[in-house]
């Protein structure tokens, strides 16, 4: 089954993080990335641009319309995603807990209800 973790951060928690520190945690995130690979369950993974470069496109009275910016307001943003394609729901929680961004943000773990490839 596949499963969508999307990175859930708070681009307010990481404005002042030491340089050093940001290399940790990218050191720590290149780790993980290598242990889905070897483990066979990556499918994709991304790191998203800002969300202030996001174009939304939606429907208003009937017309299409595009719009700068996310397509919630708040302080919370999706970072990045994993696809991963584990047996089911325990072991895609378990790889969303060893992910080192669960340290300073969360992760969304969602099942793919339907995937047309």
């Amino acid at each position: 089954m596949k499963y969508l973790l999307l990175c859930q951060i708070q681009p307010a928690a990481f404005a002042n993080v030491p340089p050093a520190a940001e290399a940790k945690m990218m050191e720590s995130m290149m780790s993980y990335n290598q242990q889905l690979i070897q483990a066979g369950v990556l499918v994709a993974a991304g790191q998203l641009a800002p969300a202030d470069s996001a174009q939304r496109v939606f429907t208003q009275n009937g017309r299409i319309k595009t719009e700068e910016g996310p397509a919630l307001a708040g302080d919370t943003q999706i970072g990045g995603y994993y696809l991963i394609d584990v047996p089911g729901e325990p072991e895609a929680t378990g790889w969303a807990a060893k992910c080192p961004l669960a340290q300073f943000a969360s992760l969304e773990v969602r099942k793919v209800a339907y995937a047309p490839m």
